[in-house]
């Protein structure tokens, strides 16, 4: 790999193997992966959130009745009492307040059974967010991408314009919605493990053990789409009571412009960095430019 674009401490943290690599496009694959994955879940799940509602449906049939993700992960520490599971949310600005869910500590840390663990985290710079959207289940499946476990997320590839399972936990409908999530197991869902304990000792002082979990929680629901490939783990961390700064998501996206031969295809919800903005265009002035594509 000496011509990759992943280089450990530079464009990633880790460059870790995994058994299996799923890409689950749109939050009801999303959804569905997680809510089978954290079914098996011998021993800890850890739910890392920028937003997080208890009153969605992981699942959902035809007329949209499910179980609340609150009340599913009480149903999971009650059926397991060898279960921990830990939920970190951001602790979020007042400006987003009329659009989250009230009390969010009461529905998660009062109306769940005491081995549902939830903190807001706000150990951040003034003016930052923690905007990681990651679930590890027993340090062996781990998830991360652009979903949060949260309203308004949730529709299928088909982005039908009226479905009655596409509505928000107050009954009113929302508009398509599209995003994805990628779900891998070994040592890159390990790697994601180390994250999430990380961030849950700096925002609340413990230390939380490796879990050992005897069993494979991948559920067979689920077949990979690739198997046994490295896997670059990539972070973006402030500079920030003694922690060191990292900007690895964007060396990796600086690097992979740079590196790009014939396409470049760009799916984002915003598109405000100068930095790639940059690289783009100092891809296109050179020798052979490629051809970008950009959806928004």
């Amino acid at each position: 790999m000496s011509d990759s674009i992943l280089r450990v401490g530079e464009t990633c943290w880790r460059i870790a193997p995994a058994d299996r690599v799923a890409f689950l496009v749109d939050g009801d694959a999303y959804f569905r992966a997680c809510a089978d994955t954290m079914e098996r879940a011998q021993r800890s799940i850890m739910i890392l959130g920028w937003d997080l509602d208890s009153r969605i449906h992981l699942r959902r049939d035809e007329a949209g009745a499910a179980q609340p993700l609150a009340a599913f992960l009480d149903a999971c520490v009650r059926a397991n009492e060898d279960l921990h599971i830990h939920v970190l949310l951001w602790d979020f600005a007042m400006i987003y307040a009329l659009e989250r869910e009230p009390l969010p500590m009461f529905q998660f840390g009062w109306r769940t059974h005491p081995r549902v663990h939830f903190y807001t985290d706000g150990e951040h710079p003034l003016g930052a967010s923690h905007h990681q959207k990651l679930v590890v289940v027993d340090n062996a499946v781990a998830f991360t991408g652009g979903l949060d476990l949260t309203k308004v997320r949730w529709d299928t590839p088909a982005h039908l314009p009226d479905d009655d399972r596409r509505v928000a936990p107050d009954g009113t409908r929302y508009a398509p919605f599209h995003d994805m999530q990628t779900m891998v197991d070994g040592q890159a869902a390990a790697a994601l493990g180390d994250i999430a304990r990380f961030r849950w000792a700096a925002a609340t002082g413990e230390q939380l053990p490796v879990p050992d979990a005897p069993d494979d929680p991948w559920p067979a629901t689920w077949e990979p789409a690739v198997r046994d490939v490295p896997v670059g783990v990539c972070r973006t961390l402030p500079a920030y009571k003694g922690q060191t700064e990292a900007r690895e998501i964007e060396q990796f996206h600086v690097a992979a412009i740079a590196g790009a031969q014939e396409t470049i295809y760009l799916e984002n919800q915003y598109f405000t960095s100068n930095t790639i903005r940059e690289a783009l265009e100092k891809r296109l002035r050179g020798d052979a430019p490629p051809e970008v594509a950009l959806v928004l």
